[in-house]
Parts: C-alpha cells; structure tokens; sequence
C-alpha cells in the first residue's frame, strides 16, 4: 500500500489527545475520508511513536482536520505528535474533481505537444507562489519547469500516463 504526504500535525485540540492537522493542499476535506494514518518525524516522537494510527473520529475545524487516534488518549502523548508528517493510503483519498489530478500521480507521465512529439517525462511537482509547475526531464537530460496552468496544459490524463501541453515560448 502506497502512503502519500497530505499534511502536518499543527497542533492539539482539547486536553483528550486530538490532534490538528493543516493539508498541504489547504483542503482538510480529503484527509478526514482516512482510516488509518502514518506519523513521522515529530517534535519529540520517538522511533517506537511513529507508526501507522487507527482512526477514531476526525472532523473538520476551521481549516484544520481533527483527528482522535486509537491509543492517543491524553494531551501529552497527543504533544509528541506535534510536527509530524501526516500520510495517508492513496486509496483512501477521495476521487479529485474533474479536471485535477494528485500531484502524486502526474509523477512519471509522458508529456507530449498538440502533435504527439515527446517533450519529456513529468519528474515532480513543485508550487510556486501564482500556480505550479510539472518539472519535465527532457530528452537531453535537462529540467523544464511547465506552469500548471491551462493555457499550458491541455489535457492531464494520469490513468493513461500522458500529459499533452502547450509549452511557453522559450520554454
């Protein structure tokens, strides 16, 4: 089973262990579908504290996801997980709207002009502060960084593996 990055633990919520988490996407709502999450790397989480939790409840506060985790019963223990990256099964995050895609999954598509020629391979994903870029590794071996943009982007096909775009001018 594949884990995916969704989030951080930002904080507690009550004295009873629940924890807040903010989605990297800014949307919480995909995150609250989860059975199970995966902590690591916390403010002072041991090796035997990261791990895979059962959820109990997870509900949406503000901008944040609050989860109770099987196990996480106090504040203090709920403390340990404070900074941890919070992972998901790619099979639990709901179906993005039409027209979006999980990073995640543009990650090894083929991209193609209008015409069908090969541009490169989408290596990554990376934000930026206006929209995002696909990083294409092209043929030569070289890194093209293509806007997620429309105007750039034609059509987004992750179940074929295909991206057919439009590059910038000079890109």
């Amino acid at each position: 089973m594949k884990f995916l990055d969704v989030g951080r633990v930002t904080g507690l919520h009550g004295v009873r262990g629940k924890i807040k988490v903010a989605a990297f996407s800014g949307d919480p709502s995909g995150v609250l579908a989860a059975k199970t999450l995966r902590l690591s790397g916390g403010r002072w989480m041991t090796p035997a504290a990261a791990g895979n939790y059962e959820v109990v409840t997870a509900q949406r506060t503000g901008g944040c996801a609050v989860f109770s985790l099987k196990g996480i019963d106090s504040a203090e223990a709920a403390e340990t997980l404070v900074k941890a990256v919070v992972s998901v099964r790619r099979e639990e995050l709901p179906t993005p709207p039409e027209g979006e895609f999980y990073w995640i999954d543009a990650v090894g598509c083929l991209v193609v002009d209008e015409t069908g020629a090969p541009l490169g391979e989408v290596v990554a994903v990376e934000p930026g502060s206006a929209y995002d870029f696909l990083v294409v590794r092209r043929p030569g071996g070289e890194d093209g960084y293509l806007p997620v943009v429309e105007a750039f982007l034609r059509k987004v096909d992750t179940a074929a593996r295909r991206v057919v775009a439009s590059p910038p001018e000079g890109w």
